[in-house]
């Protein structure tokens, strides 16, 4: 009977020692599971950070492509599409003198640099790059790379377009 004890004992020993590593086993696990969630967690708020950063991003292109629609609209002599503070339209009207430009019209800001209507104004009249051009407002010569308001140019000013044959 001792002998049997002692088996038992044995046993039980065996048993509180495999116990012993499945309950150890057990928390390796659990604290395995607790890291992944965490590391799951920290997953989605990048997703979601991923998300909100891509929509800001499209939002952003959305903008840019505003953007170049109103610069590519005013080059090409559209209607101009939105003014800051502080900023005019104007008309202004353009007379060649030796060329048949009919009623020439163009509308610009005050902020304009006169060198982008001068673009225009070549965009819509390619032979006038066949001559050296200098411009004139009220018997004053225009410098090109100045904004309208700098060279003094009003509404419905008459810019008069001097040429030379190159």
């Amino acid at each position: 009977m001792e002998s049997q004890i002692k088996e038992l004992k044995r046993l039980l020993n065996e048993e509180k020692n495999k116990n012993q590593i499945l309950i150890n086993e057990n928390i390796n696990l659990k604290n395995k599971i607790n890291y992944l969630n965490n590391e799951l967690s920290k997953m989605k708020n990048y997703e979601l950070r991923i998300k909100s950063l891509e929509n800001e991003i499209k939002q952003k292109n959305s903008e840019i492509q505003q953007y170049q629609l109103n610069i590519d609209n005013s080059q090409l002599g559209s209607s101009i599409k939105s003014i800051k503070p502080g900023e005019k339209i104007l008309g202004l009207n353009f007379v060649g003198m030796g060329y048949d430009l009919g009623s020439y019209c163009l509308t610009c800001k005050n902020t304009d640099l006169f060198v982008r209507l001068e673009e225009r104004l070549y965009k819509d009249f390619p032979d006038l790059t066949n001559f050296e051009i200098f411009f004139e407002v009220n018997a004053r010569r225009i410098k090109r790379f100045k904004t309208i308001e700098e060279n003094k140019i009003k509404n419905n000013d008459i810019i008069n377009i001097f040429g030379i044959d190159k």
